[in-house]
């Protein structure tokens, strides 16, 4: 059993009764029980974290940065136990958990290389002999609730601007990747970074979440999550009016005009699709083909899609992992099959695979009737569900027509559509001829209701700072 938490770079055994069993998804067995912290052992996190922010932010930024930018050779060197420890609890192939990694790694490099971008400004004044000044301050300590579906990437995201930016910060893991992220908090107290700064207490989102959502001493808190949850977290965060940066899912659309490049728009949503069995928020969605090009599109995204193979995620030649558990295994097959019912054609797949573990076929879905759950929520699974449009400025209006705003697509070679598709797309995101990139130094945001803020870049970086506006009389 694995009871520990991770409070001031040491590891303690949590005083709680509250556990659960950690599940294998590719296999379905039971490998290891954790528990969670009690309501005590998160104010005591938080005492700590308080405590070291204060010294910390009096340490200039650029020394702060060379302390964090020490975790890439940790990374490095551990890169192969995290990546099998990364499989076994989540089930995404090997090839997708050293891609994370790595990403982390070139995230950690691109966020520490910003450690000399904190400027000011200095105003003048209509008053005689004053000025003023206007600084950026780290807002203090923070709390991160991280997911399961990329928990090495959105932790770092949550972490490393952070801790740059003279902040300290509280994390709670996603319960079906706890054990993952006690791995990386050994490097963190490996490190140099100083005791206290970042803390790990696992739980529910329902006890520890809510108690760092409404915690006076948690300035700001950062959730990347549903959008079920996103919505507690704004709501209890107003308790005490704190900053909320949220990242909650989307329900992309996919536009493929008349003038795509259909061999390439079939390998890129393909592609995107597929990335953790399509349990990604930026994955294509809603796929809206124009009719002059629908049979030729279907003909080589169903050709593209059975040629994938599904199986044990350490197996190279797996294109595609478990999914994540049972619940979401279930709510997958039960979009598909009401789509079905409601008169879609199911052009591949659409069944669990009979074997051990949490699978899904690779599944195509036409004809699609637009308010069938499978096109109106996230599916979270390798399923394409496709409908036909023939009027530009029509299907810009359906793509628009949602509560989310994360990402979109459009695939075409007529820059005029492009171009117009990115002015009208009202979307955090547009991927024009491309698969979903989330580059470190971009941003990552979304509209309505995919989130408040955002991640990556010099924006998410700020998204730590404070800011005071200073008069200055002489």
């Amino acid at each position: 059993m694995t009871n520990q938490l991770f409070i001031n770079n040491e590891f303690i055994e949590s005083q709680s009764n509250e556990t659960m069993d950690v599940i294998n998804p590719a296999t379905g067995e039971k490998f290891d029980t954790i528990t969670f912290a009690t309501k005590e052992e998160v104010n005591n996190a938080i005492e700590k974290s308080k405590h070291a922010q204060r010294e910390w932010e009096r340490v200039p930024q650029p020394t702060r940065a060379e302390h964090v930018k020490l975790l890439i050779p940790l990374l490095e060197q551990n890169r192969d136990e995290i990546a099998q420890l990364y499989v076994k609890e989540q089930g995404k192939t090997l090839a997708e958990a050293y891609g994370e990694i790595d990403k982390s790694i070139a995230f950690i490099d691109y966020m520490t290389s910003l450690s000399m971008s904190n400027k000011g400004e200095v105003l003048q004044n209509s008053v005689e002999n004053e000025i003023i000044q206007i600084t950026k301050k780290p807002i203090g300590v923070t709390a991160g609730i991280v997911p399961w579906n990329a928990p090495i990437m959105v932790l770092m995201r949550k972490v490393i601007p952070a801790v740059v930016t003279g902040c300290s910060v509280v994390i709670k893991p996603s319960e079906e990747t706890t054990l993952l992220t006690l791995k990386l908090a050994e490097l963190f107290r490996a490190s140099t970074i100083p005791a206290g700064l970042i803390q790990i207490v696992p739980g529910t989102g329902e006890t520890v979440g809510t108690q760092l959502a409404t915690h006076e001493d948690i300035q700001l808190i950062s959730l990347t999550g549903s959008m079920r949850a996103g919505k507690s977290v704004y709501e209890h965060a107003a308790q005490t009016v704190k900053k909320v940066n949220l990242e909650l899912g989307g329900n992309a659309p996919v536009i493929v005009t008349p003038h795509a490049d259909i061999d390439k728009a079939v390998d890129y949503i393909v592609t995107a699709r597929i990335n953790n069995a399509g349990q990604v928020c930026t994955c294509p969605e809603r796929i809206f083909v124009h009719e002059d090009v629908h049979d030729e599109f279907i003909e080589k995204v169903s050709n593209k899609m059975s040629q994938l193979t599904v199986g044990d995620p350490l197996d190279e030649n797996s294109d595609y992992g478990a999914i994540i558990n049972q619940t979401q295994l279930n709510s997958i097959h039960e979009k598909v099959e009401t789509a079905v019912t409601n008169g879609a054609k199911l052009v591949l797949g659409g069944q669990k695979l009979q074997r051990d573990g949490f699978f899904y076929e690779p599944t195509v879905l036409d004809h699609v009737n637009p308010e069938d759950s499978v096109f109106k929520e996230e599916i979270f699974g390798p399923v394409l569900a496709v409908t036909t449009y023939n009027d530009f400025d029509q299907v810009i209006d359906d793509a628009n027509d949602t509560n989310a705003g994360l990402s979109s697509y459009i695939f075409s070679e007529n820059f005029k559509e492009v171009m117009t598709a990115s002015e009208r797309l009202k979307f955090g995101e547009v991927y024009a001829n491309c698969e979903a990139e989330e580059v470190v130094n971009g941003y990552h945001a979304g509209w309505r209701e995919s989130g408040l803020g955002g991640a990556d870049g010099i924006h998410g970086f700020e998204e730590y700072y404070n800011t005071t506006v200073s008069y200055l009389r002489y």
